[in-house]
């Protein structure tokens, strides 16, 4: 394992000062020991200590009572290249919404966002997002290898036909404490993922 992405879920949403400093409190245990041997990536969801509307922002750092160049504070959604993989995601608010405003399943909505090269086709209608002019930072200029959505009931993955020459991994992420289960992605070939399941 190369790399670990937190896709919300991280402190508990919409939770009171004393349940986020319980939680803080464990993070600030477990995750140094991680980063010793792996980047680990955080990213913001739902209810969760940043702002209300997306682009959210990265965790405030005075959070965080570690510092390590392996543990990188990210924004929600969040695109980063490793290795051959260009990746794109987010913690799951606009998959969310969509399944709000229509009948569909949570991969069927993440795989209508990719077809549609938009990370959140409800915005701002439905879906809180910050006001831009020039120009709609949700658009997907190039198709991901990877598209991920956070904060699922369980796991699911799919072989998308992105309309390139390539296709696209799309990883509907659990919740942890929904679906104890990470889900693993071979770098080299996106075709290859495996659900971890840890159990009830």
């Amino acid at each position: 394992v190369q790399q670990l992405v937190i896709c919300g879920g991280l402190l508990p949403a919409n939770g009171d000062g004393d349940r986020i400093k319980a939680a803080l409190r464990e993070i600030n245990v477990e995750l140094p020991p991680l980063c010793e041997s792996i980047v680990v990536q955080v990213m913001p969801g739902f209810g969760e200590p940043s702002n209300a509307c997306l682009p959210q922002l990265q965790f405030h750092s005075s959070l965080f009572q570690f510092q390590s160049s392996n543990f990188k504070r990210v924004g929600n959604p969040c695109g980063f290249k490793l290795g051959p993989m260009d990746i794109l995601g987010h913690s799951g608010q606009p998959v969310k919404d969509l399944l709000r405003c229509a009948q569909l399943e949570p991969m069927e909505a993440l795989e209508m966002c990719l077809k549609a090269r938009h990370l959140a086709p409800t915005a701002p209608d439905t879906l809180p997002t910050q006001p831009f002019e020039e120009s709609d930072p949700f658009v997907m200029d190039a198709v991901p290898h990877l598209l991920f959505s956070g904060g699922h009931s369980k796991a699911e993955t799919k072989w998308c036909d992105a309309g390139e020459q390539r296709g696209t991994q799309c990883i509907c992420v659990p919740a942890f404490a929904k679906h104890h289960a990470v889900v693993l992605v071979n770098l080299q070939n996106p075709r290859e993922v495996r659900i971890e399941d840890f159990g009830s």
